[in-house]
Parts: structure tokens; sequence; C-alpha cells
């Protein structure tokens, strides 16, 4: 029944995202972040969906081209092209060929659908329809997760949906701490009070969730995200007053195994997971080292014979437990300065928005989005430290949400400076005043008194006369 109901649905907005593609994107995003397909059974678990709605809306794109947007390549989408060309470099000098081959093709459709972004949302409407989306999705996996966590007492570790790229619990806890963020901006933005209570309530069980995945990653990034929140989001009172209280929350439910797998952390001289990252940032930096421009392509790690060469002596072969590290591996060192620059590039352009928004107040709405964004980049860039997830969708769609924002602000701004401000009234030559406007001018003053449109030096009816500086 389920995947009837999501094969009626599919058939029935295919043709509104050919004939209008901003809703292919909506929808892309929908299966890419929601996963509906994954609560099925049958035919649609594992049908195609993602790839179908892609390829409508890019046909669909380029038949109207009256609905695109030109693209403006800003600082962060040159640097995103440049990575994907500098990856491709390296796929063709990689250890594994046909690993890092599958691997390319996968990341290269992330960046063309970041410059479908990029090209699609042109408008103020069409990016809280996209940034409404990205809330949706993941706050209904989040919400799950932290009910899930309460009901469970926090024995089991939280999932994301099966066969998605936040399935692992790493991944999940790095991007529920980057759509946190965004939940407060929704919430900022939002005029209905249930809508406003409710978001209150997926933020806080997103919060939950993140600290039911387990991961250590995500419990410092989560602390991270947090405490920018604060610092960063206006009407910050409410974050004040129900952050101690999650905490305390927290601490009275999680087990005893929670917190002993969180003091690991600062005992990592005696944990082997925490042994084993470490040593997965050594075999990095030597495969960076002995192939300092290409690195050695991606899945690097995969190889046990790179690891017999390059790893530590004794360590177990194991994923590269970091965003940073994992890049200096596989891409080299002009990979990791692109991918470091674009990361920074995405920050700082936001800061600049930001300081934009200050001109008007019809520009706040953009500087706040900006704000929560970095923070989301905050987040990804915490938990990353400890995680192995440099290629995920989520991260790229928001770096073309930062060069989407950068253009309708230099639109914004620029309509700014070109409206009219108010027309001064030009002022009557005065002439001494007679007897008889003397009388007039010491005569008591009337309410509602009419006003007249003229200017050429007569008086109407009613007006008083002006003073003789």
């Amino acid at each position: 029944m389920r995947s009837l109901a999501l094969l009626l649905f599919v058939v029935g907005t295919i043709p509104m995202a050919f004939m209008r593609p901003i809703i292919g994107l909506l929808l892309w995003m929908m299966f890419s972040y929601l996963n509906p397909h994954r609560m099925t059974w049958g035919f649609a678990v594992n049908f195609p969906w993602v790839m179908l709605v892609a390829i409508v809306t890019l046909i669909g794109l380029v038949a109207h081209p009256e609905q695109r947007g030109s693209l403006r390549m800003k600082p962060v989408m040159i640097l995103m092209a440049l990575f994907l060309i500098w990856a491709a470099v390296t796929t063709s000098q990689a250890v594994l060929p046909d690993a890092a081959f599958g691997r390319l093709t996968e990341f290269a459709k992330m960046i063309v659908m970041a410059y479908v972004t990029a090209i699609l949302v042109t408008d103020r409407k069409k990016l809280q329809w996209v940034v409404w989306v990205i809330v949706g999705s993941f706050g209904f996996w989040g919400a799950k997760g932290g009910l899930f966590t309460l009901l469970t007492g926090g024995s089991y570790h939280v999932l994301g949906p099966q066969a998605s790229f936040f399935r692992d619990n790493n991944a999940f806890a790095m991007v529920m701490c980057m759509v946190l963020p965004l939940m407060r901006y929704v919430q900022l933005y939002t005029n209905n009070r249930w809508v406003r209570r409710a978001l209150w309530i997926v933020m806080a069980l997103t919060a939950v969730a993140i600290v039911g995945t387990y991961s250590r990653g995500g419990f410092l990034a989560l602390g991270v995200v947090g405490f920018m929140l604060i610092l960063k989001s206006r009407r910050r009172a409410g974050l004040l007053i129900v952050a101690p209280f999650l905490v305390l929350a927290i601490l009275s439910f999680m087990p005893q195994q929670y917190f002993s797998r969180i003091d690991s952390i600062s005992n990592y001289h005696h944990d082997r997971s925490s042994q084993g990252r470490i040593d997965s940032w050594k075999f990095a930096t030597n495969v960076a080292l002995a192939h300092p421009l290409v690195g050695g392509g991606f899945e690097v790690w995969s190889s046990g014979s790179m690891w017999d060469t390059y790893g530590p002596p004794g360590a177990a072969h194991r994923a590269i437990h970091s965003i940073f590290f994992e890049v200096l591996g596989e891409q080299g060192f002009v990979g990791l300065a692109l991918f470091v620059l674009m990361l920074a590039a995405g920050y700082f352009g936001l800061a600049r928005v930001k300081k934009q928004a200050r001109a008007g107040p019809e520009l706040q709405w953009l500087g706040d989005l900006a704000g929560m964004l970095q923070v989301s980049l905050i987040g990804f860039a915490a938990a990353g430290a400890l995680l192995p997830m440099p290629y995920i969708d989520i991260y790229y769609q928001m770096i073309a949400l930062v060069a989407v924002m950068q253009v309708l602000m230099t639109r914004l701004v620029a309509q700014h400076n070109r409206a009219p401000g108010p027309t001064p009234v030009p002022i009557p030559a005065t002439t001494p005043l007679n007897r008889k406007q003397k009388r007039r001018r010491s005569a008591p003053k009337h309410k509602n008194t009419a006003h007249t449109g003229a200017h050429d030096g007569s008086r109407a009816e009613g007006v008083q006369d002006l003073p003789p500086w």
C-alpha cells in the first residue's frame, strides 16, 4: 500500500518537476534526505527514485530557460568546480582505480545538483522552500531518533534510514548538527505559534538523537553548535532557558555505558577505537607525503597493501576518521588546500552577507540565515574533525546556498540603494508678516487640519504659515 501511494505521488508530481524545475529540485531533496522510499516495501524500496527525479529536473532545466537564473561563479562555486576537477585528476592516478571511479561518479552527481540549486534558487521564496524541505526531511529523522532514544533509555544506537548517506551513526550525528541551526532559522521566521512550539520540540528531540548515536565526534560537535547557536542567534533567551534543562535531561536518563564511551575522549591512549583513529591520521599523512600532489585517490584506505606500506606497525586497517585527513590522503595536499579554501570561502562569504544585511531591516532575514548557515559549517568542521564524511551531499548543497545568498544580497542591496527617499518639501520664500497674518499666527490651533499637496507658495485653507527662518 505504501509503495502504491508513493508511486501515485511520483506520477502526479513528475510532470510538475518538468514544467517547473524548482519543484523537481525540491522533490530530489525530499527523496535524498527524507528517503520516503525506505519506509515502504516491495519494488519501491530499491527503485532509483532519486535518479529519476534528477533526470526529469535536468531536462526541465534545459527546456525552460526562463525559469533559471544566470550562474554567478562566486568563489565558493569556483572552488567547488576546481575540487571536482582535481578529484578527477587524482582518480586517474588512484591506487584502486575501479573503486575510485565509482566514488568520483557519485561525487560528480552531488556537485551537478549543487550547481542546479545555484541556478534555480533565484529569490527569497524559493530559498525558503529549499530550507523548509531540508529542515522537514532531516527533522523527521531527528525527532524519530530522539523519541527512540527516550523510549529505550538510550540503550541502543540511533541510525539513519537504510542505504542513505547518513545511515551510519557518525554520519547521522554530523548531519543533524548541521541542520539544527536551520531549524532555529525557520523557527525565528514562523508566524504560527504552534509551529514555533513544534519546532522547539523537534530541535530538542534532534539534540537527544545526536546523543543517542553514541558518536563522540557528534557529541563534541553538538556542544560547539549549541554554543554558537546561542552566540549568533537573535532572541537567544529561549535557547538559554531550554539548553540547561536539555543537558540535565540527557544526563539523567543516558546509561553508564554512554558516559564511559564519552570519557574515552580524554583517555584516548587506552581506547582502541581512539587509537585506531590516530593511526588512520598517520596513515593518511604518510600517503600524502609519499604522493604529495595526487595522494592515493578515493578509497585508498581500503587497500591492505597501502596500509602495510604507510600505516603504523600493527595498526588495524580502517577508514580515515577525519574529513581533513581523508581528503589529504585521497587527494593530496592540493586537494586538501582546495577543500579547506572552499570551507573558508563559504564561512567568510556568509560573514559578508551578514554584514551587508545591516543596510536595512528588509535584509535582516538574509543576515539571520547567513548566521545560521555559518553555524552549520562550523558543525560540519567540528564533527568532521573526528569523522570520515568529507563528501556528504548536504554540505555541498549548503555551499551552493552560500552562492545563492551572495547573489540575492547583491541584488537586494542594489534595490535598497535605488529606493527613493522621502521627497523634500520646498519651503516658500518668506516675507515679513503683516498684522492680519500675525493675528492668524496667534490664533489657537485646530485638530484635523486639512493638508494639501500644494507647494507653489500659496496657502491652502487650514495650513499654517511657516516660521520666518
